[in-house]
């Protein structure tokens, strides 16, 4: 069934018709070193030998997958100056060469001894080094339609009724089987002549039927690699379907990289990152949903895992969206990679070392949790005013909004004493050391550093005791010995 010539060859309508760049470029009479790559079944070893044939050139065909570089170098060495002097050589599934041999290619490429002609299902992107990629022209293949399939199927049909008796009927199979191939034409042809031996004939006829086709071909099987293009693909569409709000696309793309054998980990980390980077706080539950998703998948395996990873597939899907958080961080990113790196200012530094004060770290530092106490800055001062986050949803402004209505009425409350001041009074007293390390302190009573810092310094103001460097502790009131 392969066409003899570029007017039978189905498909590839964007290559073939009369006024595109391939077929202009064809037109000057030259050809030149090509790499064809598409899913299987779109014809890519059918039109490169419908090319040279219309070129008159002979076509030396070897396959990567067990082709070595002797192979190859007889193909050169085939030319004749004056009968032969190009050489053109087939090579299918190229991607299977490695970097070496691909490398070996490129001196007669370059010079035009040979005309590489390559045929992949794999992007050249990933698969062709670099060198070679710039050597040759790449040219894309599409899977057919179902109206070509179909075509071509009907073709198919025709031939068989000619030569091995007539077909009664065939409209009925011929959408199914087009739907059942996938746009891979090769396949078509084989799921025909599966359907062609299992129907009788009677008197000399055979009538091709669906209830037939449906007997023998009970399932579809899904054209996904989840090692190459294929992978990238469905993965950039799911993640796109997620971000642009349409549950129904998410689950149909999560159906079918699940049904192609994708590894569902793989899945919930690109809905982990969409939850972050196009939900982010104008819904958190998002995040919570994804991250709850896996470790259930992870609890579960398959198949009962699926059904936790649609719940949360359908939940980020119609979440509110916003991206102010990946745009928040890249613009802090960015103005770091612009030069405006500054050190941590002096109160915002760690204090919790014995000379830590005497180098004024942490000394203006005002314990934030203390009613009435003053707002201080926590950015450098170059960079104070400046705006990384910007809410976009009404949740995340609302969220704001919250946060300045309780900046504004904290920061006016009458100045109460921070937490755990009689707690750290109580242990003074009773222990009263000359030392004081505020992490061992905080191990002991079970605090943070900074709740104990924030107690020692409300301590120092009311005249209890008095931090002096080097972690020495002095009791200017006469404090019972123990």
């Amino acid at each position: 069934m392969r066409p003899r010539s570029i007017a039978e060859f189905i498909g590839q309508r964007h290559l073939l018709a009369p006024d595109s760049p391939f077929m202009s470029q064809l037109g000057g009479g030259r050809l030149t070193s090509t790499i064809f790559w598409g899913p299987p079944g779109t014809g890519k070893t059918t039109l490169a030998r419908l090319l040279c044939r219309q070129h008159g050139l002979t076509m030396h065909e070897l396959s990567a997958v067990n082709a070595t570089l002797a192979d190859v170098r007889k193909v050169i060495d085939s030319r004749t100056p004056l009968l032969n002097p190009q050489a053109v050589l087939f090579l299918d599934e190229i991607h299977r060469f490695n970097k070496a041999q691909q490398d070996a290619l490129l001196p007669a490429v370059e010079t035009g001894d040979v005309i590489l002609l390559g045929a992949t299902t794999e992007n050249p992107a990933f698969s062709i080094i670099p060198a070679l990629r710039s050597r040759v022209r790449l040219v894309e293949l599409h899977a057919l339609s179902l109206e070509e399939l179909e075509e071509g199927l009907t073709r198919a049909v025709e031939r068989l009724s000619s030569e091995r008796g007539c077909v009664a009927d065939a409209a009925d199979v011929l959408e199914p089987l087009a739907q059942l191939s996938g746009g891979d034409f090769r396949r078509a042809l084989g799921l025909l002549e599966e359907l062609w031996n299992a129907t009788p004939t009677a008197d000399g006829v055979k009538a091709l039927l669906r209830e037939t086709l449906d007997r023998i071909l009970p399932s579809f099987v899904v054209r996904y690699d989840r090692a190459a293009d294929e992978h990238y693909n469905h993965a950039s569409a799911f993640q796109k379907s997620l971000r642009g709000s349409d549950p129904q696309a998410a689950l149909y793309w999560l159906a079918k990289m699940l049904d192609g054998g994708e590894d569902p980990r793989f899945i919930l980390r690109r809905l982990i990152v969409t939850a972050s980077e196009d939900v982010g706080l104008a819904d958190p539950q998002a995040l919570i949903q994804a991250e709850t998703a896996l470790r259930a998948f992870e609890h579960l395996g398959m198949p009962e895992g699926r059904l936790a990873i649609a719940q949360a597939v359908l939940y980020v899907a119609t979440a509110p969206k916003s991206n102010a958080v990946i745009e928040a961080l890249g613009e802090a990113s960015s103005r770091i990679a612009r030069g405006e790196s500054y050190p941590v200012p002096l109160h915002l530094a760690d204090a919790h070392y014995a000379s830590a004060a005497e180098m004024g770290r942490g000394v203006d530092y005002v314990y934030p949790h203390k009613s009435g106490s003053d707002r201080i800055p926590y950015l450098p001062q170059k960079l104070e005013g400046v705006v990384f986050y910007r809410p976009k949803s009404p949740a995340e402004r609302e969220r704001l909004l919250k946060l300045d209505t309780f900046l504004k009425h904290h920061h006016r409350l009458p100045p109460q004493p921070p937490a755990h001041v009689d707690t750290v009074r109580a242990w003074l007293e009773a222990r009263r050391p000359d030392w004081l390390r505020t992490e061992d302190l905080a191990a002991e009573l079970q605090l943070t550093r900074e709740e104990v810092y924030a107690a020692l310094r409300e301590l120092e103001l009311t005249g209890f005791v008095r931090l002096t460097p080097g972690a020495r502790v002095e009791y200017p009131q006469d404090l019972p010995h123990k």
